[in-house]
């Protein structure tokens, strides 16, 4: 009879640590994904709103803006985009997508600057 208790006993302490392990692993993941989440919405947020900068201040030169009131209004317009990046970051739902349209979208906008300022050479 004691045996029987003793294993029963084993056999519970054995599924509460299986139990406190799985939970402690969810909640590490959880961590990883907030800490990829933060880093998309701060440095890709970042990238993508330096990238639009710099494609603004090219497109207002060309309207005929001087140079300092180019990099200042397009610099002042980053803050709102920056802004902005950071909420949709916190709102998209997959990581996936976070990360690839920040990517995606850094990447087009770069190819753009560079691609306006060779034109206007």
């Amino acid at each position: 009879m004691r045996s029987s208790r003793n294993m029963e006993t084993n056999q519970a302490a054995a599924l509460i640590h299986r139990a406190q392990a799985a939970i402690e692993s969810i909640a590490s993941l959880a961590w990883l994904r907030i800490l990829q989440r933060v880093a998309g919405a701060l440095l890709g947020g970042y990238a993508f709103t330096a990238a639009l900068v710099a494609l603004l201040t090219v497109a207002l030169v060309y309207a005929g803006l001087s140079r300092s009131e180019a990099v200042v209004s397009a610099s002042m317009s980053g803050f709102l985009v920056y802004l902005l990046v950071l909420l949709w970051a916190f709102s998209v739902r997959s990581l996936t997508r976070l990360w690839a349209v920040l990517a995606g979208a850094t990447a087009l906008t770069y190819m753009l600057t560079w691609g306006w300022l060779q034109l206007l050479r």
